[in-house]
């Protein structure tokens, strides 16, 4: 297919998923982004607050409706002193929300919140906002993030080749080893009693290069990946932002297997 089919056929495939997906109904036209430039969804979320497990569940059904669009559940401390100790929790998580916060001028953090290409940001449980969002943001282009050569070693050390576009703007390139599911039962707190699930739980966070404005990239990143938290499964997710809260300019994302071959790559 050329481009603008692909872009005809995955808008087709979106649309009827959103109204097929009870979580995700919505009278707007999700377009699929552009098979180089992924859409990049980001969730703000705890086990420790009860309006999350909505989020949570959204985000999922986003990952896996939505073709073409990167995910990353992002896990803060601060509800850490509520009863229960969401074991995903992150300083970098929160770190990264507080930079959003300021970028986008608003008066605090909070959860769930969703942010879409760094540049919109909204309740997390929102379906249709969500819908809106990635809609708007699939039309616009990016820098193409291009991930390969992923290998694997046996102390759960990974290695990528990780190509990017030029941007206009200086950019800073991040890599996130993600877990692609977890769950947890939640004794305490306000979901004490739950079980939740997760997906695409950001565990580790490697700031990969500066990348001056008109510059690209074209270099091996190194990841850890920790212990697996009551789940299974990776992914090495990697993104250019412009500045602290800013834009997401390009981003993708691979799997981890045991063969050190990605099986699917968002971003290609």
């Amino acid at each position: 297919m050329e481009r603008g089919e692909w872009r005809v056929f995955l808008g087709s495939m979106v649309i009827a998923a959103t109204l097929a997906g009870s979580g995700l109904r919505d009278s707007a036209v999700v377009r699929a982004a552009d098979m180089n430039h992924p859409v990049f969804v980001e969730l703000f979320t705890s086990e420790g607050c009860s309006s999350c497990p909505p989020a949570d569940d959204l985000l999922a059904q986003i990952e896996q409706k939505i073709p073409n669009v990167v995910v990353l559940s992002e896990h803060v401390t601060y509800w850490n002193n509520g009863g229960w100790h969401d074991p995903f929790s992150s300083t970098e998580s929160t770190s990264r929300q507080a930079d959003y916060v300021d970028h986008l001028g608003l008066s605090s953090s909070y959860t769930p919140q969703m942010v879409v290409n760094g540049t919109r940001e909204f309740v997390g449980s929102d379906a249709r906002a969500a819908a809106q969002a990635i809609a708007q943001a699939s039309q616009q282009a990016g820098v193409p993030v291009r991930i390969s050569g992923l290998m694997v070693d046996a102390s759960r050390d990974v290695s990528l080749q990780v190509d990017t576009g030029a941007g206009r703007s200086a950019s800073q390139l991040f890599a996130v080893a993600a877990q692609d599911e977890g769950t947890k039962h939640v004794s305490n707190g306000e979901n004490g009693g739950h079980t939740l699930r997760h997906v695409m739980i950001a565990r580790t966070f490697v700031d990969g290069a500066k990348i001056r404005g008109g510059g690209s990239y074209s270099g091996r990143l190194a990841v850890k990946l920790p212990d697996t938290i009551s789940g299974s499964g990776w992914h090495l997710v990697v993104f250019l932002q412009q500045g602290r809260g800013g834009p997401i300019l390009g981003a993708a994302s691979a799997a981890v297997q045991s063969d050190s071959a990605p099986s699917v790559v968002r971003g290609q």
